[in-house]
């Protein structure tokens, strides 16, 4: 896997990390950009940003500990799809503003409709995200919400089997973020886009290149959790980018190490010196496999994503877990009868030949306290995540999924290391010989 993310890396041209280096005065700043499906399934989630914009701009800049309103600046950029599937339009960008009330209005503007053949107009909304006009000293990400993949990555009935109309390949576009600063954090929402074959896969890949995160949801009512609670803690991120990320990439480029060892290294220096971060926690409810892990790699590592569609696996059976399938029929068995199931009406996923069962804890993580200074995660009575008040009677209809959303304040993990250790790869020439 190393030496073809090296092959993609220098595939692409390369930013000097000094761009993203911060005035003298150490200000902090962040251009975020929302990437939001507004085809028809999507109405949830455009009501949910639009009725708690304020809030999240309000918690971003007190917990972040922005200087000023003007030190975040937000993006849109509202997509459906390619005609004839759709006719309405394909993208529509807002540029970037710190003004809430302009932004609210943008928004306000939106409304989910359309969509034709099951994939949208996903690659099309990267190229539009990457056009806007980012601030060269900013932290940079985007968040994307999405119920459906990209055209072209072997979708059944795709209207679009070999991509958009528009000759834009979604993974090279990743790349092109990814050395451009840019981390691209996806809100899968479910259970719709577990109905597809490779749409996870495809999406967890594109959080691979830019190193951002996945994020399952299966209610908009916590959609502004994941937009305040990835911003943070990717400022966090990017801070520790701009302080090792010049010496972390030498050692990539350079072949003292694969990417793994060199953020296995990273860990540990920064564990000993105490870095800790600000985490967004969650438990994932998608099923981890050999099939889904090959596709992921395969997505990340092949040239185009032509290259990519003839080597991905199906995956047998549910894209679920267990706990999360258990869950839902629970749920949806109490709603209709009132009463609890025998946990022996709901059959139980096979074991895979071979494999063994994983462990019910990490004993080894480090230690993690709850982060509730802002409020999507400490909230008031009053506050509204789209129809539902956040306050104490919030948690008792919520699901497992929804409880375990939380930001933490931890020590620095591998995996964020890693997403570092990228980062840094990607945005910094390699030295020349």
């Amino acid at each position: 896997m190393d030496d073809d993310m090296m092959d993609s890396l220098n595939s692409v041209q390369y930013q000097p990390l000094q761009q993203y280096e911060p005035p003298q005065g150490g200000e902090r700043k962040l251009d975020l950009v929302f990437i939001l499906d507004c085809t028809g399934s999507m109405g949830s989630y455009i009501a949910s940003a639009t009725t708690n914009i304020e809030l999240i701009v309000e918690n971003i800049l007190s917990s972040g500990k922005l200087p000023s309103a003007e030190s975040l600046r937000i993006g849109l950029i509202a997509y459906r799809d390619y005609p004839p599937q759709d006719n309405s339009y394909i993208t529509k960008s807002f540029e970037f503003t710190s003004d809430v009330s302009r932004i609210k209005e943008d928004l306000k503007t939106l409304y989910a409709s359309g969509g034709g053949d099951g994939p949208e107009g996903v690659t099309a909304a990267m190229k539009a995200a990457l056009e806007l006009s980012w601030r060269p000293d900013a932290s940079r990400m985007a968040v994307l919400v999405a119920d459906a993949p990209a055209h072209g990555i072997g979708e059944y009935g795709d209207g679009f089997p070999n991509g958009g109309p528009d000759g834009e390949d979604p993974l090279l576009l990743a790349r092109t973020m990814a050395a451009q600063g840019i981390s691209l954090f996806v809100v899968a929402c479910e259970p719709a886009c577990s109905g597809y074959q490779f749409a996870t896969d495809f999406f967890r890949a594109l959080t691979v290149i830019t190193s951002a995160v996945l994020v399952p949801l299966t209610t908009a009512s916590l959609l502004s959790h994941v937009i305040v609670g990835s911003a943070l803690e990717q400022m966090d991120m990017d801070r520790l980018i701009k302080e090792v990320g010049f010496a972390v990439s030498e050692r990539v480029h350079g072949g003292v190490g694969s990417v793994d060892d060199v953020a296995r290294e990273l860990q540990e220096k920064l564990m000993l010196r105490g870095e800790a971060t600000k985490q967004l926690s969650f438990e994932s409810i998608h099923r981890e496999t050999d099939e889904t892990r090959h596709n992921v790699d395969t997505f990340v590592n092949a040239e185009s994503l032509a290259a990519a569609k003839p080597n991905l696996k199906k995956v047998i059976g549910s894209r679920f877990t267990e706990k999360y399938l258990q869950t839902r029929y629970t749920s949806a068995y109490a709603s209709r009868t009132g009463s609890t199931p025998s946990s022996s009406l709901y059959p139980s996923i096979p074991a895979r030949p071979g494999s063994t069962p994983s462990p019910s804890g990490t004993p080894s993580s480090p230690p993690r306290k709850v982060v509730s200074e802002f409020k999507p995660f400490a909230a008031s009575s009053g506050l509204s995540m789209a129809n539902t008040a956040l306050g104490a009677n919030v948690e008792e209809d919520m699901t497992d999924e929804s409880k375990g959303i939380e930001l933490k304040f931890s020590s620095i993990s591998l995996e964020q290391a890693k997403r570092i250790t990228i980062a840094a790869a990607w945005r910094t020439a390699p030295p020349r010989a």
